[in-house]
């Protein structure tokens, strides 16, 4: 499957992870301008991270 940027951002990286394919939008970023808005982006994507970190631990269980 690949992914769609639905904001019209450009891929900025792709990496792949296992079986997972992770694709970097700047999006996000770049509709933020302001610095309290690029801080929002950075502190949203981190607790998604560390949800998905949790979510994995948990089901390893």
């Amino acid at each position: 499957m690949l992914a769609e940027i639905p904001l019209g951002g450009n891929i900025a990286a792709e990496k792949r992870i296992g079986n997972t394919h992770v694709y970097i939008c700047d999006a996000a970023y770049l509709k933020n301008k302001t610095p309290d808005g690029r801080q929002r982006v950075l502190d949203q994507a981190a607790q998604a991270s560390l949800d998905i970190i949790l979510h994995s631990q948990r089901s390893r269980v």
